[in-house]
């Protein structure tokens, strides 16, 4: 178990990995789907071991922190997802609303409709709050 592993509750981490599992499997195109903390570290991981989950765990809390000063000095509220889309794929990152904070961080191949992906994301991220709650 790495360091960074190591400082989360392992139902938590277990929790997370089971439904980015289920997620990845129902969304084929899905690459990557990583569930991640307020400061950037790995919480849980599907496909698990992957090199660069923790790298896009990283960036990607930087992303949706970024995100969300950019809505706040635009005069906008309630910052829902950040989207990145390229030729060759999608990146989708959402903000949960959870104690801690968490972020979803998604990666995609361009087969992969967009509406879709929003969709099922936002249905992962409700799944895990509900979750969470418990």
């Amino acid at each position: 178990m790495t360091i960074s592993k190591q400082r989360f509750d392992p139902a938590l981490m277990r929790l997370g990995a089971q439904h980015l599992e289920a997620f990845a499997l129902a969304n084929p195109d899905v690459t990557l789907a990583v569930l991640t903390s307020g400061d950037g570290f790995e919480v849980a991981a599907y496909p698990p071991g992957q090199q660069t989950s923790a790298r896009i765990a990283a960036m990607s809390s930087s992303m949706q922190a970024l995100s969300e000063a950019l809505t706040r000095e635009a005069g906008l509220t309630d910052n829902r997802n950040l989207i990145i889309e390229t030729g060759s794929g999608t990146v989708m990152i959402l903000g949960l609303a959870s104690t801690p904070p968490l972020s979803l961080a998604i990666v995609a191949k361009s087969g992969e409709l967009l509406g879709k992906l929003l969709w099922a994301s936002r249905n992962l991220g409700a799944k895990l709050e509900s979750s969470l709650r418990k």
